[in-house]
């Protein structure tokens, strides 16, 4: 069975500065608990061995979703507003892995690259849909 994992995650970096993020993790499970304990392992081996999870100290079960088959209609597994304009922030797609067995569409592989321009600011996304409102 599959079970998706939201996670939310508070780092200390070498400055120490505060930041607070976000993880979701997928996996298959024979129960909750089974996906628990695959989660946690793999976050544990994530914080040794990956770049983007070295500063984390803590991190929070949000919520874990079983999803006994794959929809076929898409299906909204996440959604979180906050006040005020975009915050800034970094995203990792698939941090730590390598090979051919999954892959991500939309976003350039060097996320600080492709979204800082010569001066130091970041290029704004361009909308995906526009609604009228």
């Amino acid at each position: 069975m599959l079970f998706i994992g939201h996670f939310s995650l508070d780092e200390i970096d070498a400055e120490g500065k505060q930041k607070h993020g976000y993880l979701t993790s997928i996996v298959d499970a024979d129960n909750p608990d089974n996906a628990v304990a695959k989660f946690e392992s793999h976050i544990k081996i994530m914080k040794t061995n990956t770049r983007e999870m070295v500063n984390v100290i803590n991190v929070y079960i949000e919520e874990i979703l079983r999803i006994p088959k794959i929809p076929a209609t898409p299906i909204i597994t996440r959604l979180q507003f906050s006040d005020g304009e975009f915050p800034a922030s970094i995203s990792h797609s698939l941090p730590g892995i390598d090979g051919d067995d999954v892959e991500v569409f939309g976003f350039a592989p060097d996320v600080e690259t492709h979204e800082m321009n010569d001066d130091g600011h970041f290029i704004e996304s361009k909308p995906f849909i526009i609604f009228d409102h």
